[in-house]
This record gives C-alpha cells, structure tokens and sequence, in this order.
C-alpha cells in the first residue's frame, strides 16, 4: 500500500489529536471578508465584479496551505460560517459542486491524470477547520483504490448490475440518481450515490448537490448533530479514458477500524443496511 509522507501537514490546525471544533468566524480564514487570510484563489464563483480575493462570491477555490499532495485545493462552501454541509443552503452547495465540476475540466486541461473530489466533515473525519469545505486533490496517476475499481467497470459494468437488487436499502431516487445504502456497506449507515443510467462522470452538478444534501439532512435527523463523515466522488481518470460508472460514497465515522478491518482487512458492519435504510427513509418527506 503506498505512503505520503507530508509533514507539511503536521503544521495545519489541529492535526496531531484533535477531537473538538477550535474556529469561529471571527478567525476563520475560509469567511467573507477574509480572503486574505488564504492562498489566492484559483476560481471564485458568484462574484458579480471580476475581483479576485474579494467579498461577494458564493463558493470559492484556494490551495490548500499544507497539502498531502502537491497542487491540492480547497473548495470553500459558502461565505458564512456554517459547519455543517447540511445546514447550507441549496444554491451554496449547488455553487460547490459546480466549482468541483470546472475545476474538473481544468485538471483534465492541465494533463491530470485523476482528481479526487471529497467532503470530510468533523474532526472525526480529519477535518481541520469548521467552516464547510471539501477537498479536490489532482494526481499524476491512477491512485490505488479507483485503480482497483477499473476491472468492475470493464466488459458488463458490475455497479449496473447491482444496483438491481439494492431496491431494499435505496432512500431516494431524483434526476437519474439513487440513493441507497448498499448491502456490501463497510461503514454503519453508509450511503452511494449512484446514477441509475451508466456514465464515468456527473453530468449535472446541481444535481449531484442535490442528492449530497438531501444524504447529509438524513443522516443528520438519524444520527443526530455533530456527526463527523467523509464523502469521495469516484469518477472516471481524466486521462486516458476508461470504462467506469460514477459514485458518491458517504461513510458516517461512527466507529473506529479496529484489529479485524487493519489487521485482516475485513470491515465489520454493526448496522444492517435494509434497517439503516428504513430508519433514513422515515426521516425524509417525500425524497427532497
């Protein structure tokens, strides 16, 4: 298994053993009106006037100041500080997705071989600062876990396949994607999504938004405030082109990996999904 060794890293806000939130907006770097306070930004969105590193946007890109990987972004969720992703408003998380989206085609310009587009939500979940924020991280090559996945997709796509018998643990079908918490589930009330039609990467962002939002809502109102979770886009390399069938997976850090899934490599699930499924479907109205 490979391994970064950044101790770069080790600098950023509680990165050794933190376990509670330590920002507020009147020092958070990722606020309207402290733009200085960040790298300069690499794509804003929303700002009416071409100003760069200026108040006025509604989602924005920056680099990260200590990256795991060279070139790592930061894309800032809305310019209040809100800390939870399920708690934004749906045109701010719209905005984010679209910001993964353009950053995307640029990464794909550039010659990037693979971009990694994720949300890590509470400390739990190794995030560093309060305020809603997720990750792009560019690669100059196939990383392991999606290298992995490419066989899956190659010939009859294996995600087609199952999504055939996930009609038990799904909780939420709206523009061509589905919600479900899949039986193989590693985490306790894991969730994809999923589009129903087969394609390597989202074609509509606010979509996409959409659905994350409506998967954060729910797992909140089950799980209570404060829930510490990491969501990852898995979507096809820019380059070169492969077969492969998007999806989100969201994985609620309710646990922690123990002897059997470090040592052996088998995840042991506590929750039943077709229950954690029922339980997530009885606190949605309608799929909004």
């Amino acid at each position: 298994m490979p391994v970064v060794v950044a101790p770069g890293r080790s600098a950023r806000p509680g990165a050794l053993g933190r376990t509670t939130r330590i920002a507020d907006a009147a020092q958070c770097p990722f606020c309207e009106g402290h733009e200085g306070m960040t790298p300069p930004e690499v794509l804003a969105l929303g700002r009416e006037r071409d100003e760069p590193d200026m108040p006025g946007w509604t989602a924005r890109v920056v680099p990260n100041k200590f990256p795991a990987l060279p070139g790592q972004e930061v894309v800032i969720h809305g310019p209040a500080h809100v800390t939870a992703f399920a708690e934004l408003p749906d045109d701010v998380a719209r905005a984010a997705l679209a910001a993964w989206e353009q950053r995307r085609a640029h990464h794909r310009a550039s010659g990037t071989a693979y971009l990694l587009a994720a949300v890590n939500e509470g400390p739990a979940a190794g995030a560093s600062l309060d305020h809603s924020h997720s990750q792009l991280v560019p690669f100059d090559h196939v990383p392991p876990a999606v290298a992995a996945e490419l066989p899956a997709f190659a010939g009859a796509c294996a995600l087609c396949a199952a999504l055939a018998g996930e009609a038990a643990g799904t909780i939420r079908r709206a523009d061509g994607l589905r919600t479900f918490t899949p039986s193989w589930g590693r985490f306790a009330y894991e969730l994809w999504i999923v589009p129903e039609a087969h394609d390597g990467e989202p074609a509509d962002a606010a979509a996409l938004a959409d659905a994350l939002l409506h998967a954060a809502r729910s797992l909140r109102a089950v799980l209570s405030e404060g829930l510490a979770w990491n969501a990852v886009l898995h979507a096809a390399p820019l380059a070169p082109d492969e077969p492969f069938h998007w999806h989100v997976e969201i994985w609620p850090r309710l646990a922690v990996p123990a002897s059997v899934e470090l040592g052996a490599g088998i995840w042991v699930n506590i929750v039943d999904p077709d229950v954690a499924a029922r339980e997530l479907r009885q606190e949605t109205t309608g799929g909004q």
